[in-house]
């Protein structure tokens, strides 16, 4: 749902430059750039695929460097601590949503069947180990948590603005909803839902939550025009927890 791009956001966010690990040496120093910035991608990817195999908490900085069999001076080459491999973890896999995200063809859609897809996402999203990540990082993390959580906010909130913009123009969406509003009843609603403890006491399926808080959501800010879009588009699916 972010709509940031490029490598080398992942490079610049922490705040700091890493510490490179000596390679082979190249023709120029952009070439040996590059390959540093390639590895280090190919590192975050594993470590990334670890806490979601493991989970952030259970995942130690030994266990990484078992796991990968990496020593672990080259780790630390790379890493200050645990925290700096958690956010920039965090933020290599937003940099992975944003990157199979084209911004420009979004624009173009139809804005229900892009809320659509997002709520198909959310349901997908929801159903892998990244909730309790998520958790593991709020509760373990907390000064990771609050930057990457601050920036996720302002640039999906960005993006959503643009999404009921758009809605409005092909007055699909009302001209007099409070887009605040509802953009923050709708945030609300779905934070809950990245909170396993939460999750896991719910009395209904997570998809059937997820569905009902957005078909809410599109009746509250659709014009009669989106209204039997929606339909149309409910009817073409045929998803049975949208029923």
């Amino acid at each position: 749902m972010c709509c940031i791009s490029g490598t080398i956001f992942v490079y610049f966010c922490t705040g700091k430059r890493f510490k490179y690990v000596s390679f082979p040496s190249t023709n120029t120093k952009t070439s040996a750039m590059e390959e540093n910035i390639k590895q280090k991608r190919e590192l975050i990817a594993a470590i990334s695929d670890l806490f979601l195999r493991f989970g952030l908490r259970s995942t130690s900085m030994d266990d990484i460097a078992n796991h990968l069999k990496i020593s672990k001076k080259t780790l630390y080459q790379q890493f200050a601590n645990k925290d700096d491999v958690v956010e920039q973890v965090m933020l290599y896999r937003r940099d992975e949503k944003i990157k199979n995200t084209d911004v420009n063809q979004l624009a173009k859609k139809n804005p229900i069947v892009v809320m659509s897809e997002i709520r198909d996402f959310m349901v997908s999203d929801l159903g892998s180990r990244l909730p309790a990540n998520h958790f593991d990082l709020r509760k373990y993390h907390p000064a990771v948590y609050e930057r990457v959580a601050k920036q996720e906010e302002e640039s999906t909130k960005k993006f959503l603005v643009a999404l009921l913009d758009n809605g409005i123009k092909q007055e699909l969406f009302r001209k007099d909803i409070d887009k605040e509003l509802q953009l923050y009843l709708l945030g609300k609603q779905l934070h809950f839902l990245k909170d396993p403890e939460i999750t896991s006491k719910l009395e209904y399926p997570i998809s059937v939550i997820i569905s009902t808080i957005f078909i809410n959501f599109i009746y509250a800010i659709s014009t009669e025009k989106g209204l039997k879009e929606f339909e149309r588009l409910k009817n073409t699916a045929k998803r049975p927890e949208d029923g």
